[in-house]
């Protein structure tokens, strides 16, 4: 250890494929139902008792680093598709190391033969393209409330949380949000909230507005929305603005602005208890980012227009007609919302239709996309009403911290259901694709073993549950396919059954991504030829 190395093939094959198969085998137990438990030791403290993991993407977390140098390699790529696909969908973690280890372990028999790896590697890709595509192809749509708790079920193996999971997710559907918080309680609490919210550490100005200062939420009625980007801090700029309101019939402010000095408030609070103008001031928040969604997101539900105001403090632009209208607003300590948006309807349409577009062209699937694309599911969910706040509470604050982590997990994967639908699950799916992959011809011999190797790695998945169930994994696939097209293996009671009938199924999306990544790293690792390695490696917690 901690000396530089360079190794050459045919040895850096034979230790990538070590490295592949030792975090392969780590992560194998916990697939299916029937999964088996692993027991991490703990870091920090010999004394400590050692955790029981039973989730891919965290096994591959705790997972720093191997002995063997060239062979630490392999299971570094390995663990960093396992831990981006867990990352994107929340589920598949398991699947992407056991397809991705199936694949590679076949392609090395291949090149130890004499085969050409590069050419293998067209056949990898050629294979995996085929069987996104009957992947896609087997998929339906699901949003039956009872078949959303089902799926939700088998991937938290929580009956209180899969339950409200499947309540959210049937009412909210695939343009709404979820968000997931910690709660005070024992139990898990749900909250529907009507309009379009948004939270902030700044909340409402001042509680001066409040008719009752012991209520802690202020609501206005029939209120027209006002929104200033800039500051508003000089008193006559102000009340130019709130004259021009008041000439136009304009009763109810609801104020959305960057900024507001005290002396502004001053006046606004003045006003509003004389009964003259009411206000409802509320601050942007600090990001630019968000000030400027905000913002958007704003004027497409009340038809408002956003009023730039500059260091000139030029008003002569401001006009009433710049005011948007909303049936009800309201703010708190933490948050504030809209219900009733009177903007135009088919304007709101096209700042939706334009917001799913942004998301439909994300290429680049970083983390940093994922948040922004996140983001957008979010504004999208405003904008039609549709969030669900579920509070996660349990007996103690680690039991709390761990079902909250498995809350946003699952929440990421039931997104990917919606979606994109499911198809039968258990492997079963993937040996549909495999008909499909077997049915392509090359006359290269090469290339035709790239697309061999798929076919037979596509088996990996159902083999890995009938073998953590205690079944022979040739028997229950041959059983499988005998059966016919959408079977497998029920590991629950051992028999082979209609996999979408008994109610087993798996999402499309989240396969099709385990397929991508599987087979990326599958081919990187195969025309991988040398390893060097540094004297003193950077060890990556994060993947």
């Amino acid at each position: 250890m901690n000396r530089p190395s360079i190794t050459f093939q045919p040895r850096s094959g034979k230790y990538l494929l070590h490295g592949v198969s030792a975090l392969a085998e780590l992560i194998r137990p916990t697939i299916g139902p029937t999964f088996r438990m692993v027991a991490s030791e703990q870091v920090a403290g010999r004394n400590r008792p050692p955790e029981l993991l039973s989730d891919g993407a965290t096994l591959a977390r705790r997972m720093i680093q191997l002995s063997n140098d060239p062979a630490d390699v392999g299971a570094m790529l390995l663990r960093q598709a396992v831990w981006q696909v867990g990352e994107r969908a929340g589920d598949g973690t398991a699947t992407t190391a056991v397809l991705a280890h199936a694949i590679i372990k076949e392609a090395y028999k291949r090149v130890a033969a004499g085969a050409n790896a590069m050419r293998i590697r067209v056949g990898i890709e050629r294979a995996m393209d085929v069987a996104v595509h009957s992947l896609r192809d087997q998929s339906t749509p699901v949003s039956a409330r009872r078949d959303l708790t089902r799926i939700a079920d088998s991937l938290c193996h929580d009956e209180e949380l899969a339950r409200y999971l499947g309540e959210a997710f049937n009412i909210i559907g695939a343009d709404g949000f979820v968000e997931v918080q910690t709660s005070r309680g024992r139990k898990i609490e749900r909250e529907y909230v009507e309009g379009a919210c948004w939270r902030s550490s700044v909340g409402y100005v001042s509680r001066n507005f409040a008719e009752n200062t012991t209520t802690p939420r202020i609501t206005m009625q029939d209120a027209s929305v006002v929104l200033i980007d800039g500051k508003l801090n000089d008193v006559d700029v102000a009340g130019r603005i709130f004259t021009r309101l008041l000439q136009a019939g304009h009763k109810n402010i609801f104020l959305v602005c960057r900024e507001i000095s005290e002396t502004v408030l001053s006046v606004m609070t003045v006003n509003h208890h004389k009964g003259n103008l009411k206000f409802l001031p509320v601050k942007m928040p600090v990001m630019e980012s968000d000030k400027l969604a905000m913002f958007e997101d704003i004027a497409a539900l009340t038809g408002a227009t956003v009023f730039y105001l500059g260091e000139t403090k030029d008003v002569s632009l401001f006009t009433p007609d710049m005011a948007g209208r909303v049936r009800r607003a309201w703010a708190d300590a933490t948050q504030f919302g809209l219900i009733g948006g009177r903007g135009n309807p088919r304007a709101l349409r096209e700042h939706i239709k334009t917001l799913r577009a942004s998301m439909t062209q994300a290429k680049d699937k970083d983390k940093t996309e994922e948040q922004r694309m996140t983001a957008v599911r979010q504004r999208i969910a405003r904008l039609m009403g549709g969030i669900c706040v579920l509070s996660i509470g349990a007996p103690t604050e680690a039991e709390q911290k761990a079902r909250q982590q498995i809350a946003e997990r699952c929440v990421r994967a039931m997104y990917a259901i919606v979606r994109g639908g499911i198809v039968p699950g258990g492997g079963a799916a993937f040996l549909t694709c495999q008909n499909a992959v077997r049915k392509l011809a090359f006359d290269e011999p090469d290339v035709q073993a790239g697309v061999d190797c798929v076919a037979r790695a596509l088996e990996s998945l159902m083999r890995a549950i009938a073998r953590n169930a205690g079944h022979h994994p040739s028997t229950i696939v041959a059983r499988a396919r005998l059966a016919g097209q959408g079977f497998g293996l029920d590991a629950l009671s051992g028999q082979i059954v209609n996999m979408r009938e008994a109610g087993i199924v798996d999402s499309a999306e989240v396969l099709e991504q385990v397929l991508r990544a599987a087979g990326s790293v599958a081919a990187t690792t195969v025309t991988t030829d040398v390893v060097y390695r540094h004297k003193k490696p950077q060890e990556a917690v994060q993947p």
